[in-house]
Formats: structure tokens, C-alpha cells, sequence
């Protein structure tokens, strides 16, 4: 094969410039929730990794600003051959406990990474890395166990931690206390109140214009955070439910930035045998897919600010989404009519789980499932779980056997069905074609076949029916109108690169 080069010069580093004499301030951030962790290899949540980000940075970054892939502790990768990866590393770069940013610290990393005991939460993205060596201080050479399409993505997600500090206080103290290269340090955390930050005054980069502080509030109600961004107590609001962002849209003093997300809501419905429940039946789960109406649920709670799905997972602009699917029409007859070939004619009485402030109307949008689902005779028992706990049953795949969720990988189609293989521990379904075809999917080169793959994966979960498909949303930020430059990805994602502050 042609070797392939793709090179990411100094010259296209981050672009911030901080002006001489710039006041300095406190920039206040109100999430969702209060981080568990702020190693961003620990975790997939949004609110830990944009407070963990802050301190700790990876090798490249996809940029919001145009969705670019962009250096960050690496400038260039040269991809030798498929399965070969040469990445260059930027020099002078030191930890803020003053340990050098070299190979050795991006092998210690990677070796973490690709942990699937110390980062469950990465296994699909690191698994086609196979080993890594040292080429020199600055260079080092990473072996691939296939080729991988995504390369770029998953180099995006590597996140270099000092090695000496690592080995001193260990994995869970470290997401407790972090020391990275960023262009913040950790300065104090009152666990559910405020998450302190100062400006690290030896960035190797251009800090963020006229902020020498970042304080992240745990605010897991909506109206709350929408009231603090109007009063001024908050900088960023993330999260803003739909009313709270059209109220807000007309206020000089907020700016408010719409934007389409990855994130793909959906009730998981569980068909593991572990999982005991009527749900283990394919026709249940397509009955209850007819007994959703989603289109209502978009125009009535999201004022049409949001997207059907089309019965899949994957969005028109992705790689593999397929066109001859649609949505479950919303038939309640049809409903009742599959849950009697089931045997539930009468219905049943199932455990309902679902989140309460981890995403924008969380609860509304779950009562209006549970009524819709009572209109066939299922009789959903309501579990209500605060963000924390919600998602400790996420990963420990507790969120059974039927809940709200909203997943937002990385934008590749590969990210996004992997969910659903077998082994993946957010996985409520398995399904051995599925597997394959997921498998395939990962490490085929050519574009055409690829696609094909994904289209054939789309059908078959829709006939499958593991969850109930909801809708595509556009997330909501709010922001001062004295912070410039703030943009956020389709994932939940946000950086402080590039941003200022002004008085």
C-alpha cells in the first residue's frame, strides 16, 4: 500500500493570544452534575472530561471550531503503513509537578490506555493498538493489531499523564488530584459545590485570554442553571433545557449557542438472559417501539429542536447510515397486537430507570414514555437516579432491564455501534451477526464495503429492536456575552482553548 503521510505542522498550533495587560477573572461554570473523576481516560461523561481536560491533555484534539483535528502535545503522526504509526512530539512541554512531557510519559500513558482493567471505559477505541516504542525523546512508534479507519479519533483520545506522580499516588487518587500539561492546574475541590482551578502560569501554550481561574459548579437542575447564567453568577451553562434556552435566546448579557448533538437518546431494553423480563421477546420490544410516539415528545417537550431517528442509531451525515429505514410509526394497536402474540395481553409491569438532571429534561421526557407505554397496558415502575448514581449503574450495566440513556461517542460509525456488541459494557443486547458485522466494520479500508457494512448493521438492529429509538437532539449552552470564542462539539464536548474573558 502507498505509505500515507499525514503531517500536523507547529505552525497550525492552538491560536489563543492572551493581551498584555488583560484583568484577570473567575470563570464560572454551572454542569450538570459534579465530576467523579477528573482523568479523562477514566470516564466517558461529558462534565468529567470537559473539568478533566482542562488539566490534562492528550496528543491531538478535534476542535469544535470546524470539527478539526489539531495537535496538542503531539505535532505530527506519519502513518508508515497501515498498521504503523510514527508520532512526533512537541518539545520543551513539562508537567506542572515539572516532570518532562517526553516518550517515556507517552508510553506510560499508552500502556494505561490500552488497560482494558485500569481504562474499561476506552477498551473499543484502544483495542487496535497493539505496542508502542520509543524511537527517541520525541518520537514515538505505535503498532496497530489491524488497520483502523478512525486512527485520527482514537489518537484524539490518548491522554499523557506523568509517569513519576502516576506511580506515586496511583489510578483513582490521580482522578482525585491531577497533574497534567494543560493550561490549568488543580487548586481545591468541595465535593457537590465548587471545583477550583487556577491559571498554570508555566503552560507550554497560550493560556486563555483574561481568566486566572475556573470554578465548576454541580448545578442538576435546569432552571437553576439557566437563572445563574441570566444573574451573572455563571459564566457556562451547559445542558439548558429547550424553554430555558428560548427564554434566554432575547437577553443582551447571554449568548446562547445551539449545538446539534451526537448524542443519540434512546430507552435501553434489555434482551441479556440475566436480565429476565418480557423484554427478552422481540416482538415486546418492537411492540414498545410502536407505543412510543416520538414525533409528539419532539414537538411537545422540544419545540421541534430535535431529530427523529429513523429507526437507527446512525446519523444522516455519518458513514453507513441507511436510507431505506424509518422510524416505528406510532400505532398503539400494533402495539397491543404484538404484545398478545407475545403473550402479554393484558400487558405487564416492568422497572423503568432513568436519570434526573443528567440531561436537559431527562424526566419529562421519561414520564411522557412511561404514559405512552401505560396507554398499551405496560405498567412502567419509575426510578428516578441522580446523575452520580445513574451513571455508576451505566457502567456496572445495572441500567436494567429497561432505562433512558444518551449516548454520544466520538463521530464515527464505529463508535457509535459498538455499543451494542456483545462485549461492550454498556451492551444490553447479544447478538452474534450483529458482533460480526460490528467487527467488520471497525477495520475495513475501503469506504464502499464499509458502508455497506453499516447499512446492514442498521437494518438489523432495527429489526432487533434492543431499544426504543427517540431522537437526535441540539444541545443548548449558554454563555456571558463577555466570554468570546466558546464553541462546543456534538459529543458534550468543550475546551478553554482559544477562549477570553473579558471585564
Amino acid at each position: 500500500m502507498k505509505k500515507i503521510i499525514r503531517k500536523l505542522l507547529l505552525t497550525s498550533m492552538l491560536s489563543v493570544a492572551t493581551l498584555a495587560g488583560a484583568s484577570a477573572a473567575t470563570l464560572t461554570v454551572a454542569q450538570n452534575f459534579d465530576p467523579q473523576t477528573l482523568w479523562p481516560n477514566g470516564t466517558t461523561a461529558s462534565d468529567n472530561l470537559n473539568a478533566g481536560s482542562a488539566i490534562v491533555e492528550a496528543l491531538f484534539w478535534v476542535d469544535p471550531h470546524g470539527e478539526e483535528f489539531k495537535p496538542l502535545l503531539a505535532t505530527s503522526y506519519e502513518l508508515e503503513d497501515p498498521k504503523t504509526i510514527l508520532v512526533k512530539l512537541r518539545d520543551g512541554v513539562q508537567f506542572s509537578n515539572g516532570e518532562a512531557m517526553n516518550a517515556d510519559a507517552v508510553i506510560h500513558s499508552f500502556n494505561i490506555f490500552v488497560d482494558k482493567e485500569k481504562s474499561p471505559a476506552y477498551a473499543r477505541v484502544s483495542d487496535p493498538f497493539d505496542s508502542i516504542e520509543k524511537v527517541d525523546d520525541l518520537t514515538v512508534r505505535m503498532t496497530l493489531k489491524y488497520p483502523f479507519p478512525p486512527i485520527e479519533l482514537a489518537l484524539s483520545q490518548l491522554y499523557i499523564t506523568p509517569p513519576g506522580y502516576w506511580n506515586e499516588v496511583g489510578l483513582e487518587a490521580y482522578g482525585q488530584k491531577p497533574i497534567g500539561t494543560g493550561p490549568f492546574v488543580f487548586d481545591s475541590w468541595a465535593r457537590d459545590d465548587r471545583l477550583v482551578m487556577k491559571a498554570n502560569d508555566n503552560y507550554w501554550g497560550k493560556l486563555p485570554e483574561g481568566i486566572d481561574e475556573v470554578v465548576w459548579k454541580p448545578v442538576p437542575d435546569d432552571i437553576a442553571r439557566a437563572a445563574g447564567l441570566t444573574t451573572g453568577e455563571y459564566d457556562i451553562a451547559s445542558n439548558l433545557a429547550v424553554t430555558s434556552a428560548m427564554e434566554v435566546k432575547d437577553n443582551p448579557e447571554v449568548d446562547l449557542v445551539p449545538v446539534p448533538s451526537y448524542r443519540i437518546y434512546q430507552i435501553i431494553l434489555s434482551s441479556l438472559e440475566e436480565h429476565e423480563s418480557p423484554l427478552i421477546d422481540k416482538k415486546v420490544r418492537q411492540a414498545l417501539n410502536y407505543a412510543v410516539d416520538k414525533q409528539a415528545i419532539i414537538d411537545s417537550l422540544f419545540f421541534g429542536n430535535a431529530v427523529a431517528l429513523n429507526g437507527q442509531v446512525l446519523r444522516k451525515p455519518q458513514i453507513g447510515f441507511n436510507p431505506d429505514l424509518s422510524d416505528y410509526p406510532y400505532d398503539p394497536d400494533k402495539a397491543r397486537a404484538l404484545l398478545a402474540e407475545a403473550g402479554y395481553p393484558d400487558g405487564f409491569e416492568i422497572t423503568f430507570k432513568f436519570p434526573s438532571g443528567r440531561y436537559a429534561q431527562d424526566r419529562e421526557v421519561s414520564e411522557a414514555v412511561a404514559g405512552m407505554l401505560s396507554e398499551v397496558g405496560v405498567k412502567a415502575d419509575m426510578v428516578a437516579l441522580e446523575p452520580g448514581e445513574f451513571l455508576r449503574q451505566l457502567r456496572a450495566k445495572e441500567l436494567q432491564p429497561m432505562a433512558f440513556v444518551g449516548l454520544a461517542p466520538q463521530d464515527d460509525p464505529d463508535l457509535q455501534v459498538a455499543q451494542y456488541h456483545s462485549t461492550w459494557r454498556y451492551s444490553y443486547i447479544k447478538n452474534a451477526e450483529l458482533d460480526a458485522l460490528i467487527d467488520a466494520g471497525k477495520q475495513e479500508m475501503d469506504r464502499e464495503k464499509r458502508v455497506q457494512i453499516y447499512k446492514d448493521a442498521m437494518a438489523l438492529m432495527h429489526e432487533e429492536a434492543p431499544i426504543i429509538f427517540l431522537y437526535g437532539g441540539v444541545d443548548f449552552y449558554g454563555t456571558s456575552a463577555k466570554l468570546s470564542n466558546f464553541m462546543a462539539r456534538g459529543d458534550g464536548r468543550f475546551f478553554l482553548y482559544d477562549t477570553a474573558l473579558s471585564e
